[in-house]
């Protein structure tokens, strides 16, 4: 089962807002989901495309996934804040063009200094958290992966794979298009299909003012 980690991060209660906009997010009940009605036997396969979200979202997504000993993550595009803490939670592997992202959490809290004070303490807090799923996906120390996520380092494929933050790089498809770095949509073809798509306006028109016709058919 392909399990997608795709658009916002978000709780449970927000990504209904999603839905109603039609937005793409994810939230920890889509992941819980469908791990509790997947065939037994079957693994899931996680594929991430994320540019990160609610921290607390992320972390509970990341639990749902390391309790199970059999995860595949890919990471297609961007794993990027809370949802690089989701690619911590198994066997990763990152696409050539993929990229990873880690920076300390933040928060739009207001409030007197002492408020602020509180907060700062706990998002230092927050933060050590956080590094600790780093540090045990990578082995590295917790101070260095605190460092790297206070200047918010960004790291390619080849970066991530060499400190240790994914297992392997994805291989490449086996090329479909004649050439590589081409097309298989042509103007063409664009124009082609503009012109069925006004061709089925058109249609469509007369056979409303058909079927508005047939409606007033005999009324005086």
């Amino acid at each position: 089962m392909v399990i997608r980690i795709n658009g916002d991060i978000v709780s449970n209660d927000l990504k209904m807002v999603y839905d109603w906009f039609d937005i793409e997010a994810t939230c920890p009940a889509d992941v819980r989901g469908q791990l509790e009605t997947m065939p037994e036997g079957e693994k899931p396969e996680v594929k991430i495309n994320s540019g990160g979200g609610d921290a607390i979202a992320g972390q509970e997504i990341y639990s749902i996934l390391r309790a199970r000993s059999d995860v595949e993550i890919e990471i297609e595009s961007i794993a990027a804040s809370a949802a690089s803490i989701i690619a911590m939670a198994g066997h990763c592997t990152i696409s050539p063009v993929g990229m990873i992202m880690i920076h300390n959490v933040s928060t739009g809290i207001y409030g007197n200094h002492k408020a602020l004070e509180k907060e700062a303490d706990t998002l230092r807090r927050w933060d050590d958290a956080l590094a600790s799923a780093y540090v045990e996906k990578t082995g590295r120390p917790k101070d260095e992966v605190l460092r790297m996520m206070e200047k918010e380092t960004w790291l390619t494929a080849e970066r991530a794979l060499e400190l240790g933050f994914v297992d392997g790089i994805t291989a490449p498809a086996e090329a479909k298009a004649a050439a590589a770095g081409c097309l298989r949509v042509t103007p063409e073809m664009i124009a082609q299909y503009q012109k069925a798509m006004r061709d089925k306006e058109a249609r469509e028109a007369e056979k409303q003012e058909l079927l508005n016709s047939l409606a007033n058919y005999g009324t005086k």
